[in-house]
């Protein structure tokens, strides 16, 4: 089976061929307000998340903000 595995949120996954982050955080995400995501430990900031393509064997990280005490 052809496609991208890698891990998300500690998950196996197997994603399309040519997937943006920025596809990814939506098909995870109902919105992109407080949202963090990291790429193999290092931050990407939100301006590249169009661009950025996700790789074989990546681990991604999307974390939200939580508020509370």
């Amino acid at each position: 089976m052809s496609g991208l595995h890698v891990i998300v949120n500690g998950e196996r996954e197997l994603l399309k061929d040519g997937i943006t982050l920025e596809e990814l955080i939506d098909a995870h995400s109902p919105t992109r307000k407080g949202i963090a995501v990291a790429i193999d430990r290092s931050i990407v900031p939100k301006s590249l998340w169009h661009e950025t393509l996700v790789r074989e064997g990546t681990i991604i990280e999307i974390v939200s903000a939580a508020a509370g005490g």
